[in-house]
């Protein structure tokens, strides 16, 4: 590979995803390869209940892999927390983070037009299934009240420009990411569940980091096993993020 182009560091939350780890694995290498870059994957297992940890430990003798294992289950807040904190360990200056789904739902063709996004001067580029994007094989109602509250945290954000703020598959500039963990340190994330993607946009936002958007097909078919997601309970939080950014500070960097 070329040592000047960026390395990708994938962190992945999983829960019960052993039957995804082999298709998503070799997805993150096929698309490495065509992107001729190197990559490296942090896992965090999340308390998994069936053989995800061990599944995981099977292929690092075959790809870059390091495993972080929570004994319980935190949720993807603190899942991604520690894989951040990981990355930023092992990573150069350089490189790009990617922050991805264990289901393998993401379409990973759109990261070179995330890195190209980034080359021009983004802080971080998200996929975004709404807009020019679109969501395939999601239940009707996860759909429609996930556009619903894709389009209330437009408004109430500020963030008029960003049209999904709810998925996992973002890639961050690696020093956005630092300063992040600088500012914030370990309130970075502080949101335990799905939400803490909004969280972590408010807050880049509030950092004035530069963000875009990739249009991806998001295609629920590809899935072994059942969503995660609580779609109720995930509603519920989008309110609360809400209401903590309005009404208190809450999100906002802490003094200097």
């Amino acid at each position: 590979m070329n040592s000047s182009t960026p390395k990708l560091f994938f962190l992945i939350p999983a829960y019960n995803e052993e039957e995804n780890l082999v298709f998503l694995f070799s997805n993150i290498r096929r698309i490495s390869l065509y992107l001729e870059c190197d990559f490296h994957v942090i896992l965090v297992d999340d308390g998994s209940e069936d053989n995800t940890p061990d599944r995981a430990r099977e292929f690092q003798k075959q790809i870059p892999l390091t495993l972080i294992s929570f004994e319980q289950n935190k949720g993807p807040g603190a899942a991604f927390l520690a894989a951040f904190k990981k990355a930023i360990e092992i990573s150069d200056a350089h490189d790009l983070l990617v922050t991805l789904e264990a289901d393998n739902t993401s379409d990973l063709c759109i990261l070179g037009k995330m890195r190209e996004q980034i080359r021009r001067g983004s802080d971080l580029a998200l996929a975004s299934v709404y807009g020019a994007g679109k969501v395939v094989g999601a239940p009707l109602i996860r759909r429609i009240l996930s556009y619903i509250a894709n389009t209330l945290l437009r408004y109430t954000l500020g963030l008029r420009r960003i049209n999904t703020f709810s998925s996992f598959f973002r890639m961050y500039r690696r020093s956005v990411v630092k300063r992040a963990l600088d500012i914030y340190g370990d309130d970075l994330i502080t949101e335990p569940g799905f939400v803490c993607m909004v969280e972590m946009l408010i807050k880049f936002n509030l950092m004035k980091a530069k963000i875009s958007e990739a249009p991806m097909l998001l295609d629920s078919n590809i899935r072994v096993g059942d969503s995660k997601m609580k779609i109720m309970k995930t509603t519920r939080s989008y309110f609360r993020v809400i209401g903590r950014h309005i009404f208190g500070r809450r999100y906002h960097p802490p003094k200097q």
